[in-house]
């Protein structure tokens, strides 16, 4: 027990952060955003991401957080939207040549100055298995 006349060991007494019921519907709501990362939502607010994960936990329990659509907060968001999200690119693929493509395992082996490339096909992977098992002892 401290006495009148000593003082804390602490000079400062820590403080408990509160966060108002909006923001936390806010920011439960950015979380649910496909593609959206919990910690840098949560980093972009200087928080722990783990208050965070516990409020989506919470809403998911009870539906606790969930927003109240007003107008007046149409233009406010802290994520895009997801319309602003890149939509998918399709890439094209060369066309496969004539005849089928034989898959191949690649290794190459080093040891000193010596380097060994060894290709093997993928329809005789069973025996490479056991030729590097017998390298390799």
């Amino acid at each position: 027990m401290l006495k009148d006349s000593e003082t804390s060991r602490y000079a400062a007494r820590r403080t408990h952060r509160t966060y108002t019921r909006e923001f936390k519907a806010e920011l439960v709501a950015a979380c649910q955003l496909p593609g959206v990362s919990i910690a840098a939502v949560a980093g972009a607010h200087a928080m722990n991401d783990n208050v965070l994960h516990r409020w989506l936990k919470e809403h998911a329990r009870s539906g606790c957080h969930r927003q109240n659509t007003i107008e007046g907060n149409a233009d406010r968001s802290i994520v895009s939207s997801p319309s602003n999200l890149p939509a998918f690119i399709p890439v094209r693929l060369p066309a496969p040549g004539p005849g089928p493509i034989e898959q191949a395992i690649k290794v190459d082996i080093r040891k000193g100055a010596l380097t060994m490339s060894i290709t093997w096909p993928t329809s005789a992977s069973a025996d490479f298995a056991s030729w590097a098992a017998s390298i390799l002892k």
